[in-house]
């Protein structure tokens, strides 16, 4: 039976950050659109990857697993995708989702404030990283068809406040990054190279940046800004990066697509 073009069946994936939040959601939606083999990556708790697999599991995914990784790891990319290739016995990756990023509250700091050590810590963790993992992986992406998908912010497209400057700097290199690979690659590599830029959603990490802001500042900002009046939902962004996963966005490359409801303060950058 001819697959029809949404489908991953046989594909393998590495999504990042995939024991909780956005990816999390991102793994289960694969394998609801028939991947084959999965990597997540998790930080520190190994129950909440392996509680990943396991809903994965219930979806058909037949082979998956977990991989400890730090972004902060020099060295993360060569050793993930290594560890990735090893034990999921492929010599292909044809989905990358970087996914994980790097926000500690305890080091916001106005711009008066910063230091280079955090400096270089968010940079190193939200756009080496995840360049590093990208480059290790192209030597393994299938002939034609590979798909690298960034997971990015509208924190990118804004003029922040002190405390989130240096993440949104980070993620927008990030999407530079992603233009220039999408431009250099899409030709060697059949393979496209795109961000999803994320609005108010319901992570760890809204929850992280609502700490610098009074009680429910984050949830009424989202409500008052967004033309959905509510804080998006992981499945929202899954579902994005289904869609780039699959052959049906063959034709998307390069792109920074928003998931944000309508995050009015968004619109006017993306225009």
């Amino acid at each position: 039976m001819t697959q029809a073009p949404w489908s991953l069946a046989r594909k393998t994936a590495i999504v990042t950050g995939g024991s909780r939040g956005i990816g999390r959601a991102i793994a289960i939606h694969l394998t609801c659109k028939g991947l084959s083999k999965l990597a997540i990556t998790y930080i520190s708790n190994l129950a909440a990857a392996e509680s990943t697999l396991d809903e994965c599991r219930k979806n058909g995914l037949g082979m998956g697993i977990a991989i400890k990784a730090d972004l902060l790891d020099p060295n993360i990319g060569h050793g993930l995708v290594q560890q990735a290739l090893a034990g999921l016995e492929t010599p292909t990756i044809d989905i990358l989702v970087n996914n994980a990023a790097y926000l500690d509250p305890s080091e916001a700091a106005s711009v008066e404030e910063l230091t280079l050590p955090v400096f270089q810590k968010v940079m190193q963790a939200n756009a080496f990283a995840p360049i590093s993992i990208i480059s290790a992986t192209m030597p393994h992406l299938p002939v034609s068809g590979g798909r690298v998908i960034n997971i990015s912010s509208a924190a990118a497209k804004l003029a922040n406040p002190g405390p989130v400057m240096t993440y949104g700097a980070s993620k927008a290199a990030l999407d530079s990054f992603t233009r220039s690979l999408a431009a250099e690659f899409a030709t060697d590599k059949a393979a496209t190279f795109n961000t999803v830029c994320v609005g108010p959603t319901v992570t760890d990490g809204f929850h992280v940046v609502g700490k610098l802001y009074p009680e429910g500042f984050m949830e009424e900002l989202a409500k008052a800004f967004t033309a959905a009046q509510r804080v998006g939902m992981p499945q929202d962004i899954a579902f994005i990066v289904g869609f780039l996963a699959g052959e049906e966005a063959r034709w998307v490359n390069g792109a920074c697509m928003s998931a944000n409801g309508g995050f009015r303060e968004v619109l006017p950058a993306l225009s």
